[in-house]
């Protein structure tokens, strides 16, 4: 069987309840779907001897950043 992502463009006329996950939804510019923010990586701006963020009291070395 040959699928194809079906891409969403400004004559898109489908259900995309339907069609998002089955088919490979490909969102557009003009697709309609809300638009969600990127996640973010917490511990981006952690240094190495910082607190750990988890709240253990240990530093981030000897916590989560081994």
């Amino acid at each position: 069987m040959n699928q194809q992502a079906h891409v969403h463009g400004p004559d898109c006329n489908h259900d995309h309840d339907h069609h998002d996950h089955q088919h490979g939804h490909v969102h557009g510019p003009n697709c309609g779907h809300a638009h969600q923010e990127p996640v973010r990586n917490a511990l981006k701006d952690v240094g190495r001897n910082d607190p750990c963020p988890c709240g253990s009291d240990k530093k981030f070395k000897k916590c989560h950043g081994a």
